[in-house]
């Protein structure tokens, strides 16, 4: 049995680890995968028991190793590998920036008195939710917070 022929992407993935001037080792590497792995799949077969067998990198691997190289998610849909691509986008997307501030503080954000309590870096968060309840109700008893400390 002859080796099988590599697909599209094997060749792309090649293309441009050798065009950013990377060894397989880096590359592999980078991408977190043995050498032996890459080579199979930049190659496009892998030999068992003496007989050649084809390799396609499955969607999350390939989308790893074109991370690792610097190549762009269209170039794989070029390649016929939407599946890849699908997932190199969803890897570089940014991640969600979470809003860990309580309701009240995201409600009041605005109020210079309660972002000022909120930014003490020095003090932990249920004291500071604590200190902005008590600085709106103070302030929905018509008293202000000078008058209530003294």
């Amino acid at each position: 049995m002859r080796k099988p022929d590599p697909p599209s992407e094997a060749g792309l993935i090649r293309l441009v680890r050798l065009a950013a001037r990377l060894t397989v080792t880096q590359a592999a590497q980078k991408a977190g995968i043995s050498k032996a792995r890459w080579s199979q799949v930049e190659n496009g077969h892998e030999r068992r028991g003496g007989l050649w067998y084809p390799v396609s990198a499955t969607d999350g691997l390939l989308a790893r190793m074109a991370e690792a190289v610097g190549l762009d998610a269209g170039r794989l849909e070029q390649a016929g590998r939407a599946d890849a691509a699908a997932v190199l986008r969803e890897m570089n997307r940014p991640a969600a920036v979470t809003d860990d501030r309580p309701e009240i503080v995201r409600r009041h954000w605005d109020d210079p008195g309660v972002r000022e309590i909120w930014l003490i870096q020095s003090m932990p968060p249920a004291t500071k939710e604590g200190l902005v309840h008590a600085l709106l109700e103070q302030r929905e008893q018509g008293e202000s917070p000078a008058r209530a400390a003294g």
